[in-house]
């Protein structure tokens, strides 16, 4: 028997059950398919995930208009930063901001993944238009006036639109063959929580040198950082085999007194970092949003912002579309949603890639070029002002 459904998404992690939630203010029926969804359920005090993200203003104001930001607020495991500081070693390019140079009150919110899943997933499990289902989606069928998926115990979910937000390695982006735009970065990402010797002070840093990148995210604990560290693969290797003491004491030649000597909260995970880019975010009755149409590097840490800026969109669409009584699935109807998102991440991927270019290798010219430009950046306060607004989004 079909169940019918307005929209099915794919994919119930940040970004698809953020979608979700914020559908679900509308008059709509909507289905999430994800069959490790319910990791979310509980949420355990003190337990840091080794996943944290920054979010930035308009994902914020995201989480405001859902209806979850008071209460993740209040769980205490949000915590904002009020300044970044950036520098590169053994150089002399620097770039630092402080939120009340400008008269904010903060630069964003650094926040454990699992915890922004918990409590969206909290939210749509109350919600009576919202039906969550546990099997995986092992077929699909798109035909004139619904798309179908056939779940693996054989049920069949029946859409006027398909969402794929099952991110990079996306089920439902293959099912349809749509192709990927790749760059490998020749990073990996070497991501763990560590104990900081000094507190973080609600500061994020983040050090250039000649092999790679690393990044402290503050949590919501003094002494504790979501450590970022990006680097050539068989470095990342090395290092996640390191004994802890040995991997402490290579962390600490790279940032010397900066957080001061570091120890190992959580195990160590290591992610191959590509650049992707669907060549297609639209088909007939299908949109991609979220890591399944698109990622980017996390040194400036707006993968997860572009992907709620994704959903944000969409569920604006899929309400003009619905107010106006237009088909949702029609890529006639769906093509301004495309066109703005492409050209908004084919900016961030340009930027990323431009970046980390520019600090890959110790070459002398680059290495004049960073030190004029960041310097330069960081004395520039009205140019400084601009690149801040861009990265909260405001």
């Amino acid at each position: 028997m079909n169940r019918q459904f307005d929209v099915a998404i794919v994919g119930g992690g940040l970004v698809g059950l953020a979608t979700a939630c914020a559908l679900s203010h509308y008059d709509l029926t909507i289905a999430i398919v994800d069959s490790k969804i319910e990791q979310y359920q509980h949420l355990v005090a003190d337990n840091l995930g080794v996943r944290a993200s920054a979010i930035n203003g308009a994902s914020q104001r995201y989480f405001a208009q859902i209806g979850i930001w008071d209460q993740l607020y209040a769980s205490n495991r949000v915590q904002e930063f009020i300044e970044i500081g950036v520098w590169e070693k053994n150089g002399q390019a620097h770039l630092s901001a402080h939120a009340s140079d400008y008269g904010y009150p903060n630069l964003g919110y650094i926040i454990e993944n699992h915890v922004m899943c918990h409590y969206l997933y909290q939210y749509a499990k109350a919600c009576p238009n919202i039906a969550i289902y546990t099997h995986e989606a092992v077929a699909s069928v798109f035909e004139q006036d619904n798309a179908l998926l056939t779940l693996a115990d054989n049920s069949v979910i029946q859409a006027k639109l398909i969402v794929g937000a099952d991110g990079a390695h996306s089920w439902i982006r293959k099912q349809e063959k749509i192709s990927l735009i790749e760059r490998d970065y020749l990073h990996h990402a070497l991501i763990t929580t560590v104990e900081t010797e000094y507190p973080h002070q609600l500061c994020a840093r983040q050090i250039f040198y000649p092999n790679g990148i690393v990044a402290f995210l503050p949590l919501w604990q003094s002494n504790k950082s979501c450590l970022v560290w990006s680097t050539k693969p068989e470095n990342a290797e090395m290092l996640k085999s390191m004994q802890e003491s040995v991997f402490a004491d290579e962390l600490f030649r790279l940032t010397g007194d900066k957080v001061g000597r570091c120890q190992l909260v959580n195990p160590r995970m290591i992610f191959p970092l590509r650049a992707r880019f669907a060549k297609q975010f639209i088909k007939h009755r299908l949109v991609l949003i979220g890591d399944a149409a698109h990622t980017i590097h996390p040194l400036a840490g707006q993968g997860v912002n572009l992907g709620f800026q994704d959903s944000a969109l969409l569920v604006s669409t899929i309400k003009q579309l619905q107010d106006a009584r237009q088909d949702i699935g029609l890529v006639a109807n769906l093509k301004a949603f495309q066109f703005k998102r492409r050209k908004d991440t084919l900016i961030m991927l340009t930027a990323m890639r431009t970046i980390q270019d520019m600090f890959n290798g110790d070459n002398l010219l680059k290495k004049a070029l960073r030190t004029v430009g960041m310097n330069a950046i960081d004395n520039c306060l009205p140019l400084k002002k601009q690149l801040i607004k861009y990265a909260m989004h405001i």
